[in-house]
């Protein structure tokens, strides 16, 4: 289930995680997940979700030029803190937006997402602007109870 957003920049977040004990995920996004989440220094990677912008020009790359497939929120969600990383994932590589840390609410934006060649970025106040929504709502993040087949989301 999709989960729209009120704010100025205009997205919805999709945990792609499901099981209530032990979460599971499609293979692919998993094991990106667990390879960037290593890479980033988060020991324990229990949330992953798709965003999906209202502009579909966010985060895309522009005609020819390597393709982006999906912008990610990966990281850890413990019982007083959470740590979360923006990515852009594109095949087997990534393009690193930003990580946050709750309750410090601290961001850290990378220079990768700065220099990327891409049709629309996200200023640094539209970042600040998810994490916020995101750490307000931190629920939108949660796997869900059980895996859903496209003919019951449709």
């Amino acid at each position: 289930m999709r989960k729209n957003i009120k704010t100025k920049v205009k997205f919805s977040v999709e945990s792609l995680l499901f099981g209530i004990e032990n979460p599971r995920g499609n293979i692919e996004q998993v094991l990106f997940a667990m390879k960037m989440a290593e890479y980033e220094g988060i020991e324990n990677c229990n949330r992953l979700a798709k965003l999906s912008f209202g502009d579909d020009t966010v985060n895309k790359a522009f005609s020819g030029a390597v393709a982006m497939d999906e912008t990610l929120i990966l990281g850890h969600e413990g019982w007083s803190d959470s740590t979360l990383h923006l990515c852009i994932r594109s095949g087997r590589s990534a393009v690193r937006i930003a990580t946050g840390h709750f309750p410090s609410q601290e961001i850290v934006m990378f220079e990768d997402y700065r220099e990327a060649i891409l049709l629309h970025k996200l200023s640094e106040k539209e970042i600040e602007e998810v994490f916020n929504e995101l750490w307000n709502n931190m629920d939108m993040l949660q796997p869900k109870s059980k895996f859903l087949w496209r003919e019951d989301i449709e």
